[in-house]
C-alpha cells in the first residue's frame, strides 16, 4: 500500500522529544512518504537527526498559525492535491500523544480491507447539544489521528474542506470550525468512518464530559487504543502512577519516554513523576567514555581516608581528583595522606567561605573540561555528630559513591539524564527539619538566583510547597546541566559568614540543582536509600501537632502589612464579642 503521513510537530522549547523519535521509528515501516511539519522552530541539527534516522522524507517549517489543521493543509498543498490522490491513504496526526503502545499495522490492514470505511481514527466524540465553551457539535473523530482512504481523498468535499482552512489564532476556533467539522463534512458527502474505540456507544454518565481520551484514560487502554494523549497524563495526575504501571504490564512501550517528556514540559518534581525517578540499579555497567572529575571538599581532614577508601572500592573508571580545603595547614596534611595512599590530586586552598559549594564553583576553569562531575565533602555535625553527621555522611556515601559505576553508565547511556542525587537520609525521615514555611522563606533567594542565571523556563519557587533537593549538595552531574551555576561567578562577598543564617544563598543553591538541570532540558534520578523505612514514619512525623487543636499562623505581609494587622486586631475581637453576645442571648431565650 502507498501511504502518506503528514506529521505535525510543536514543542514550546523548539526541541524534539524522545517520544516523538520513538513514535516515528515505530510508524516508519507503514508509510511510503513522511512529511514532517514543524510549527515550532526546529534546529538544523534536529532536522539532520530526523533525516539521518530516515524518519522523514520531506520537511516543512512554519509558524504556529492555524495550529495543526492549517499545518496539514500546508502539507497537502506542498505535496499537491494531484499527488495526494495518488496515495492509497493519507494519515494526519500530531505529536500530542504518546505511543504507539501496540503495533499499528493490524489496524491499517483491518480498516483498509473494510470496504464500508472511507476514513478512520482512534477515538470519537458523541453529538452534544452544548459544548463546554460554545455551541453544540455533531459526532466526530478526534483529530490527533485520522486516516483517509482513496475513496475520501478523491472527493471534492475533501479537497474543498482543506483548501478552505483559515489560520485561526484561537485554538477553540480551530476546534469549532475544523476538528468538529471534518467528519461531518465527509459524512454529509456520503462517506463513512469508524473509530478504533467508538466512545459514542459507551456509558459516559460518570464523566464530567464525554471525552474519553481526556477524562477516561483507563478506557482508552482497555480498548487498546494505540495512543494516549499528553494532556491526559497531565490532567489525571492522581491516577497517572497506576496508568504508567498498567501501560508497562500490557505494552512494551517505554514509559520512561512519558516521564521524560512530562518532566521537561512541566515541573520535574510532580508527585506522580517522582515514583519513576529512582535510578535503575539493574543497568549493566560499561566503560565510561566521557571524562570524569571528582571534587571533594575536605574541611575535616580526619574523614579524608574514609572517602579515599570509598573511591578506591567503588570507582572502576578513570577520574581526576580535585580536593579543596580552607587552610595551608590542612593542605599539607591532605597531601601527606595522598602520598600514603599513592594517589595524585590537585589540592586547592579556597578559604572558609561558602562551605563546600563555593570551593566547587571556584574550580570552574578546571571542571568545565569534564563531561561528568561528582561533588562530595566531609560532613560532620557538632551538635549531634552521629545522628546528623556520621549517619547522614555514611548514607550519602552508600547512595552516591558506592553505586558510582551504575550512575555514570546511566548518565552516559541516557542523553537527557543530567543529574543524580541521593534519596532523603533517614535522619530527615525521623526528624522534621525541612519545614514548608521555612522552604517558602528560601524561595525569594532562589527566584533571585534564577533571574541572575538568566534561566529560560518560567518558575516561581514561592508557589512550590517544598523542593526536591540534593541533601548536603552531594551530587553527580553533567557539567552542562549545571553550567549556569558556574557562570554566575559567585563571589565570597555574596555568601554570608559563618555561622550561616538558616536561609542563606548556599541553602538556595542546594535546592536549585534539580531545577537548573531542568531548565537545561535534563532530567534527574534519585539513588535510593538502602535503609528501608516504613512510610508510616513519614505519616506520623508530618501529622504531629502540639495539641489536639489546629494551629493558625498569620503572615501579615500577605494581609496588607500594618493596615492588615490593624484590621486583624479590630475585626478578630469584634467577631469574638459578637459570637459571645449571640450565644449568650440564645442561652437566655432557651
Amino acid at each position: 500500500m502507498k501511504r502518506l503521513l503528514l506529521y505535525v510537530h510543536f514543542n514550546k522549547y523548539n526541541r524534539i522529544s524522545q517520544h516523538v523519535l520513538y513514535q516515528l521509528e515505530e510508524m516508519r515501516p507503514l508509510f511510503s512518504k513522511i512529511v514532517f511539519i514543524s510549527n515550532s522552530l526546529l534546529s538544523a541539527e534536529d532536522q539532520g537527526l530526523l533525516r539521518d534516522k530516515g524518519l522523514m522524507d520531506d520537511f516543512i517549517q512554519r509558524e504556529n498559525k492555524g495550529f495543526d489543521f492549517a499545518a496539514w493543509r500546508d502539507g497537502m498543498i506542498h505535496i499537491g492535491f494531484d499527488q495526494v490522490v495518488s496515495y492509497d491513504s493519507v494519515t494526519v496526526m500530531n505529536d500530542t500523544c504518546f505511543g504507539p503502545l501496540w503495533d499499528l499495522a493490524p489496524l491499517y490492514h483491518r480498516f483498509e480491507s473494510d470496504k464500508k470505511v472511507d476514513f478512520w481514527g482512534m477515538t470519537n466524540n458523541r453529538e452534544t447539544s452544548k459544548s463546554r465553551q460554545t455551541q453544540g457539535f455533531r459526532e466526530h473523530l478526534q483529530s490527533y489521528f485520522m486516516s483517509f482512504k482513496a475513496t475520501a481523498l478523491t472527493s471534492q468535499a475533501f479537497k474543498t474542506f482543506w483548501l478552505n482552512i483559515k489560520d485561526f489564532d484561537n485554538v477553540q476556533d480551530v476546534i469549532n470550525h475544523y476538528e468538529t467539522q471534518v467528519t461531518t463534512t465527509l459524512l454529509d458527502a456520503g462517506y463513512h468512518y469508524k473509530a478504533v474505540f467508538d466512545t459514542t456507544k459507551e456509558d459516559a454518565s460518570h464523566l464530567l464530559h464525554a471525552d474519553f481520551s481526556y477524562y477516561h484514560p483507563t478506557a482508552i487502554l482497555d480498548h487498546r487504543v494505540p495512543f494516549i494523549k499528553v494532556k491526559t497524563i497531565d490532567a489525571n495526575q492522581h491516577i497517572t502512577p497506576y496508568l504508567l504501571n498498567h501501560i508497562e504490564s500490557i505494552s512494551s512501550y517505554p514509559v520512561d519516554l512519558i516521564v521524560s517528556h512530562m518532566s521537561d514540559i512541566n515541573y520535574p518534581d510532580f508527585k506522580y513523576l517522582l515514583g519513576r525517578k529512582y535510578l535503575d540499579k539493574t543497568v549493566l555497567t560499561s566503560e565510561i567514555d566521557g571524562k570524569v572529575a571528582v571534587h571533594l571538599h575536605v574541611f575535616y581532614v580526619d574523614l579524608l581516608q574514609d572517602f579515599l577508601d570509598a573511591f578506591h572500592k567503588s570507582f572502576h573508571f578513570k577520574y581526576d581528583l580535585f580536593i579543596t580545603t580552607d587552610s595551608l595547614e590542612k593542605q599539607a596534611d591532605i597531601e601527606g595522606i595522598l602520598i600514603e595512599n599513592q594517589l595524585t590530586s590537585r589540592v586547592f586552598v579556597t578559604g572558609n567561605v561558602g562551605r563546600d559549594v563555593l570551593p566547587m564553583l571556584k574550580l570552574k576553569d578546571y571542571l568545565l573540561e569534564y563531561d561528568y562531575v561528582g561533588h562530595f565533602h566531609t560532613k560532620k555535625s557538632k551538635e549531634a555528630d552521629f545522628w546528623a553527621g556520621e549517619s547522614w555522611r555514611k548514607e550519602l556515601i552508600e547512595m552516591l559513591i558506592n553505586p558510582a559505576d551504575t550512575i555514570l553508565t546511566s548518565m552516559e547511556k541516557q542523553e537527557n539524564l543530567g543529574l543524580v542525587i541521593a534519596d532523603i537520609p533517614t535522619f530527615f525521615r525521623y526528624n522534621k527539619i525541612v519545614d514548608a514555611w521555612n522552604e517558602h522563606e528560601i524561595a525569594p533567594e532562589m527566584n533571585d538566583l534564577w533571574e541572575k542565571m538568566k534561566m529560560t523556563k518560567p518558575i516561581d519557587f514561592g508557589h512550590l510547597h517544598t523542593f526536591v533537593m540534593s541533601y548536603g549538595t552531594y551530587v553527580w552531574f553533567k557539567y552542562d546541566a549545571l553550567a549556569p551555576l558556574f557562570e554566575l561567578n559567585l563571589s565570597e562577598e555574596e555568601v554570608p559568614a559563618e555561622p550561616l543564617p538558616q536561609n542563606s544563598i548556599l541553602h538556595a543553591i542546594e535546592r536549585l540543582l534539580v531545577y537548573i538541570a531542568w531548565d537545561r532540558h535534563y532530567d534527574f534520578r534519585i539513588s535510593q536509600n538502602p535503609i528501608a523505612l516504613t512510610p508510616f514514619i513519614d505519616n506520623k512525623l508530618l501529622n504531629e501537632r502540639g495539641d489536639s487543636a489546629p494551629h493558625t499562623f498569620v503572615d501579615f505581609n500577605h494581609l496588607g502589612g500594618i493596615k492588615g494587622a490593624l484590621k486583624y486586631i479590630v475585626i478578630g475581637p469584634a467577631r469574638a464579642i459578637k459570637y459571645i453576645v449571640k450565644r449568650s442571648l440564645e442561652k437566655i431565650k432557651s
